[in-house]
């Protein structure tokens, strides 16, 4: 039996390509490159034939063929809000456990030191193409899976599980750009790790996670910078899923997990709508770059996948892709607007470090 695929307005190019595992075929098929922008549909007709040349097809298979439809959709190269993405270092000194977060314009990595044993704060001047460590006269205890948040004036870190012992973390800390201070030894909330946090105005939220007693769902706030906290809601709305990055949107909390969510007090959440199919789920990079929040896929739901792009917003219902990392690197949670640019890092242990950034 032979397989064709047939397309007659030219959205395909014919250097179509069909590979067959037993009962299983699978087609490769490219664009073509002079495709305008616009949405263009059509259907391609899938032949299988008994006979050798499938485009006569004299002798089909029974059923064939079959008629299925598509939807191209071409964006305009000059509607992107990037040209590409570019390593900026890739042996930056930051080793293990680290997160990415900003303060001032400037990028900030905390990470618990991989030969130190303690954590360490290092920072960029030029976008992350070098990364110097800090001497701080206050550092935090040695925590892993902690989260962070930041606004201009200050980075915060909360939760996470000691190092050595794994126990989990409800401390809280605050660093001005020059040195940590404890905000409480011992917030409200249960020690929590793989959670995520945000500062929102006067506000600061501590958001799901994991706990001792399993997986936490509610929401955490705090007036007094970090100091006190106070449980503002048991739950999330369930079709947001888990909730993996979080930031200060348009002085609302907006969470980014299998959907988008958005609240102005922690307690009650709109969901986004208009979500386009390849919506980054689960994504660890969320950053808002002139006031358009970019959503980028990341390593821990397939970077890689095609069924996920970098998307981008001002409104939160009208969602236009953007162009997509190649690589496939363990992400960093963290991505940071620095000088009209996104910055994220990826990486662990000694190898595979490598900090990116876009080039307007």
């Amino acid at each position: 039996m032979n397989v064709g695929i047939i397309e007659p307005k030219g959205v395909i190019n014919t250097d179509i390509k069909i590979s067959s595992s037993g009962l299983k075929y699978v087609a490769l098929l490219n664009t073509n490159a002079a495709l305008a922008p616009g949405v263009h549909t059509g259907n391609f007709e899938i032949r299988a034939c008994y006979d050798a040349n499938p485009l006569v097809c004299s002798q089909p298979v029974e059923g064939s063929p079959w008629q299925l439809p598509y939807k191209i959709t071409v964006i305009d190269p000059a509607s992107l809000h990037y040209s590409r993405w570019e390593p900026a270092q890739t042996t930056p000194g930051f080793l293990s456990d680290f997160a990415l977060s900003s303060r001032g314009g400037v990028p900030y990595v905390v990470t618990a030191g991989f030969y130190t044993n303690v954590m360490e704060t290092w920072t960029s001047s030029d976008i992350g193409s070098t990364w110097t460590k800090m001497t701080t006269a206050q550092v935090p205890p040695l925590t892993r899976n902690f989260a962070l948040a930041n606004d201009d004036n200050a980075i915060y870190l909360s939760g996470g599980q000691a190092g050595g012992s794994s126990a989990y973390q409800n401390h809280v800390w605050k660093f001005d750009g020059t040195d940590w201070s404890q905000k409480t030894a011992a917030a409200e909330f249960p020690g929590v790790a793989d959670h995520v946090m945000a500062k929102v105005g006067n506000a600061l939220y501590v958001v799901a996670g994991r706990t001792m007693a399993g997986i936490m769902r509610n929401v955490w706030r705090s007036d007094n910078d970090g100091v006190n906290w106070t449980q503002v809601s048991p739950s999330l709305p369930a079709e947001l899923g888990k909730p993996t990055c979080a930031l200060n949107w348009k002085g609302s909390l907006l969470l980014v997990g299998d959907k988008v969510a958005t609240s102005t007090d922690g307690a009650t959440f709109a969901i986004a709508g208009g979500l386009p199919a390849t919506f980054p789920k689960g994504s660890l990079h969320c950053a808002v770059l002139d006031g358009r929040l970019f959503i980028s896929p990341t390593s821990n739901s397939s970077v890689s996948s095609p069924e996920q792009n970098v998307v981008s917003t001002t409104d939160l219902a009208n969602w236009q892709q953007e162009r997509t990392r190649s690589f496939t690197t363990p992400d960093a949670p963290g991505m940071a607007a620095i000088n009209g640019r996104l910055v994220i890092t990826t990486g662990q242990g000694t190898s595979q470090r490598t900090t990116y950034r876009t080039v307007p």
